[in-house]
């Protein structure tokens, strides 16, 4: 994850300016379900390893999950982070790849309701 790729992609893909200030941590990259096992839970596949917004891998997993309103607000609750303002900038900062992504036609269905989240992030 690169600063300028943030500056880029949130007016462009979220409709929204990047923030003037980025918390930065550790992060595995790449979060989603088929990333966990059941057992443990053990996260897998480190390619995306790095530098990422604080709160980028709830983030992920929670936008991730919005088809599953029970799944998503399980999340939700669970990582408190995304209810803070860093974890505000997460969610928008996923949002844009997400969308970004959709927009080359992977998982256009989430469209939606990632707009719909960038919405409830900004208002």
């Amino acid at each position: 994850m690169r600063r300028k790729w943030i500056d880029r992609a949130l007016p462009q893909h979220a409709g929204v300016p990047a923030p003037a200030e980025i918390d930065w941590s550790t992060a595995h990259g790449d979060c989603h379900v088929a990333n966990l096992t059941t057992s443990g839970p053990t996260l897998r596949d480190f390619e995306g390893f790095g530098l990422a917004p604080v709160g980028y891998d709830p983030a992920l997993l929670y936008s991730y999950s919005l088809l599953a309103p029970q799944t998503a607000a399980r999340i939700r609750a669970e990582f408190s982070i995304l209810d803070s303002p860093a974890g505000h900038t997460a969610l928008l900062v996923v949002a844009a790849d997400l969308l970004q992504s959709a927009s080359r036609g992977d998982h256009p269905e989430l469209t939606e309701p990632l707009r719909t989240l960038v919405t409830s992030v900004t208002h």
